[in-house]
């Protein structure tokens, strides 16, 4: 394992600091639970998957409700021994291992999820790196669902925010965030692209609309508010929206 990153020991502390399991991923509840209903929709029955970063195994526990394994695993030791504590291992194996030097998984996976992960690395050349390793994991035919954070739908949001008196949205200083254009040809070299989807709609209705009906400095996460929007977002989520989406969901097949 090499030296651990700023970020990398965020996530440990996070780990031991977060009482609510809800919580210790992703803060923004709806908007984790929005990404993991269109993640489930491509997680096949019998099929045996890799989660990268799986966290403290919340996500883990309804990915493997819908598949016949998992092996999930985190580069923070924190969080690997929280999921096991909290969520056990049935079929499943929680691993601590680092993507970009993975020693303890399998090969050949069926399906590679990996959601907000690569954000997490500390530069572009990580992440290609992160890309080619999981491609090594992944059979040929199988999938990778990536569903990843970029700069774009930072850009554009701040565009319109800007444009209605709203401050702009500021990146975790944590993060790395490369531009969608950058990151296709990395993607290209060992997948093919089959489907996309995003959270356009919810990132409209929680970042430009709530902050203007109550104030950018009033707005926080997990209100009644969001969890309106969230329900909205699930029925009405028209492509136009997709430029504002700071997630990008990415169904890739594998060569």
């Amino acid at each position: 394992m090499s030296a651990k990153s700023a970020t990398d020991l965020h996530w440990n502390e996070r780990a031991a600091s977060v009482a609510n399991d809800v919580e210790v991923n992703l803060m923004d509840i709806f908007q984790r639970e929005i990404e993991y209903d269109y993640v489930c929709r491509y997680l096949e029955p019998g099929s045996r998957i890799l989660e990268v970063g799986c966290g403290n195994g919340f996500s883990t526990e309804r990915f493997r409700a819908l598949v016949g394994h998992v092996d999930a695993f985190d580069y923070a030791e924190n969080m690997v021994e929280r999921a096991r504590e909290a969520f056990g291992e049935t079929n499943n194996r929680f691993i601590h291992d680092n993507v970009l030097d993975p020693q303890h998984l399998g090969s050949d996976y069926d399906t590679v999820v990996c959601v907000r992960v690569l954000i997490n690395l500390q530069d572009f050349e990580q992440q290609r790196l992160a890309v080619k390793k999981m491609a090594g994991l992944t059979r040929q035919g199988g999938r990778l669902i990536l569903a990843e954070g970029f700069t774009d739908g930072f850009d554009r949001l701040n565009e319109l925010r800007g444009e209605v008196g709203l401050p702009a949205l500021i990146p975790a200083s944590i993060n790395f965030y490369s531009s969608l254009d950058q990151f296709q040809p990395v993607l290209s070299e060992w997948y093919e692209l089959e489907e996309t989807f995003h959270l356009g709609a919810y990132d409209y209705l929680t970042r430009v609309m709530y902050p203007l009906v109550v104030g950018s400095e009033n707005a926080t996460h997990n209100t009644n508010f969001s969890e309106r929007c969230s329900e909205l977002a699930r029925s009405f989520n028209p492509d136009c929206f997709e430029p504002l989406s700071r997630m990008r969901g990415l169904v890739l097949r594998r060569r």
